[in-house]
C-alpha cells in the first residue's frame, strides 16, 4: 500500500471521521427544526373541566371538548430567524470538524507510513550491516587458520556478529509495529506492507507556502463566533414583543358541554402580542451572557490563527535545519565508507590496523546512514506537518473523495 492509499483507506473508515460526518447530519436537522418556526404551529386534545357544583352555562358538571390550536408567526424581531442563522453556523462549524477530524486522520496515517518506510529502511541497513561483520568474521576466521591473527580476533569477531543479529531483530520488530500501526488507523486486519516511494509532494517545497492559510480549526471557530453572534441577536430580541395569528376551534363531545344557545363547534381568530414586561433580569443576564460568550470565541478565532502559524513556523523551521544537515550527513557518510575501505586494505595488506579499527569502522559506516536515514524521514515527516498547518491534507492526498457518505447538507443534498 502506497502513501496516498493508506491515507485514503484511514479516511473511509476511521471513526472519528464518520462520526464527525453524522454531527453534520445532526446540525442539518437543527436547521430543519429552527426554520419550522416561520411555519403555522398547530396542536390539538381534549379538554375536560370537572366542576364541584353545577356550572349555571353548562348542562353538566362534567365538560368535554376537542380543541384545535393554531398558531403563525407575524413577526418576532429576528428570534427566529437569529435562531435560524445559530444553527446554520452550527452546520458550518461540524463541517469544518468534518475536515479537522479527516486532516488529523491523514496526518498521523501519512506519519505512520513515513515511520513504517523509515524502519524498513532500518532493516535493510541492519542486514547489509550483518552481512559485513560476517564478511569480516570469515577473513578473520581464515586468518586464523593461517595462523595470521590470534585466536581472540575470531572470538571478538564472532561477538560482533551476534550483537549485530540483535540489532536486526530489534529493526525487525520495530518495523512490525510500525506495520501494526498502519494496521490499525487503515482499518485491516493484517500487518500492512508498505509499497512505493515518497510521494513528490514531501519535497521541499511542502514548507514554503501557507504561513496564513485557513485551517478548519480557524473555520470551526469562526462558525462558533457566528454562532454566538447569533445567540447575541436572539437575546437582544426577546426585548421586543412577538407578534402571532392565533385560531382555535372548539367542538363539544356532550350535549351538557355547550353553553346554552351556543353552537356544539365554536371557533375564534385574533392578532396576538405579547412581550415579557420583567422576568427577575433573566433577558438582560442572557444578553451579558451572550456579549460574553462572543467575545471569547473572538478571542478563539484568533488563538486557532496562532497556533496555526505557530504550528507551520515550527515544522519549517525544523524541516530547514535537517535540509541544512543532509548534505553534511552525506559527506559523512561517504567519508567513513572511505576510510573503512581504507582500514580493511591497512588490516590485511600492511598490518597496521587492528581488528577492532576495522569493526568500528564499519559499525560508524552503518550508524551514519541510520543517521543519514533518519534525517531524511525527518523532513518527511515535518513535510507533512506543513501539508497540515497549510490546510493542503485533503487537496494533496484527494480526500474529499476517500470521506464516507453522511447525512444531508445545508443545501439539500444526499451527503459528501
Amino acid at each position: 500500500m502506497d502513501m496516498a492509499g493508506a491515507v485514503r483507506a484511514a479516511i473511509a473508515t476511521h471513526p472519528s471521521v464518520r462520526g464527525a460526518g453524522e454531527q453534520v447530519g445532526q446540525a442539518n436537522a437543527e436547521v430543519d427544526a429552527a426554520r419550522a418556526g416561520y411555519k403555522p404551529q398547530i396542536t390539538g386534545g381534549i379538554e375536560n373541566q370537572i366542576n364541584s357544583y353545577r356550572n349555571t352555562s353548562y348542562d353538566s358538571r362534567n365538560v368535554y371538548t376537542a380543541r384545535l390550536t393554531g398558531s403563525q408567526l407575524v413577526y418576532d424581531f429576528g428570534k427566529v430567524a437569529g435562531g435560524v442563522r445559530k444553527a446554520e453556523s452550527g452546520v458550518r462549524a461540524r463541517e469544518a470538524q468534518v475536515e479537522q477530524a479527516t486532516d488529523e486522520v491523514a496526518l498521523n496515517t501519512a506519519q505512520a507510513w513515513v515511520d513504517a518506510h523509515l524502519q524498513q529502511l532500518l532493516v535493510q541497513i541492519s542486514r547489509e550491516q550483518l552481512s559485513a561483520v560476517m564478511s569480516i568474521t570469515a577473513l578473520v576466521t581464515e586468518r586464523v587458520a593461517k595462523g595470521a591473527t590470534s585466536r581472540s580476533d575470531m572470538e571478538q569477531a564472532h561477538s560482533r556478529v551476534e550483537a549485530m543479529r540483535s540489532q536486526l531483530l530489534g529493526a525487525e520488530a520495530e518495523a512490525l509495529r510500525a506495520s501494526l500501526t498502519l494496521m490499525h488507523l487503515t482499518g485491516r486486519t493484517a500487518p500492512v506492507a508498505i509499497t512505493g516511494d515518497i510521494p513528490a509532494e514531501l519535497q521541499s517545497a511542502a514548507c514554503r507556502d501557507g504561513a496564513e492559510a485557513d485551517t478548519p480549526a480557524v473555520r470551526a471557530a469562526s462558525a462558533r463566533r457566528d454562532e454566538a453572534r447569533a445567540d447575541l441577536d436572539v437575546a437582544r430580541a426577546q426585548r421586543y414583543p412577538t407578534v402571532t395569528l392565533d385560531g382555535s376551534v372548539g367542538q363539544a363531545l356532550t350535549n351538557g358541554s355547550r353553553l346554552y344557545g351556543e353552537y356544539r363547534t365554536t371557533g375564534q381568530i385574533g392578532l396576538n402580542l405579547s412581550m415579557p414586561f420583567y422576568q427577575g433580569g433573566r433577558v438582560q443576564a442572557q444578553e451579558r451572557g451572550a456579549i460574553h460568550q462572543l467575545r471569547a470565541y473572538e478571542d478563539a478565532v484568533r488563538q486557532a490563527r496562532l497556533e496555526t502559524a505557530q504550528g507551520f513556523a515550527d515544522a519549517r523551521a525544523q524541516f530547514d535545519g535537517w535540509a541544512q544537515r543532509e548534505p553534511v550527513l552525506q559527506t559523512r557518510v561517504a567519508s567513513i565508507d572511505a576510510t573503512r575501505d581504507l582500514y580493511r586494505q591497512q588490516y590485511l595488506q600492511l598490518g597496521t590496523r587492528s581488528l577492532l579499527d576495522l569493526l568500528n569502522a564499519e559499525q560508524e559506516y552503518h550508524s551514519a546512514r541510520i543517521d543519514q536515514a533518519q534525517g531524511i524521514h525527518m523532513q518527511y515527516r515535518l513535510a507533512v506537518q506543513c501539508l497540515y498547518f497549510s490546510d493542503r491534507m485533503r487537496s494533496t492526498f484527494r480526500l474529499d473523495e476517500a470521506r464516507p457518505v453522511y447525512g444531508p447538507t445545508m443545501s439539500g443534498g444526499r451527503g459528501r
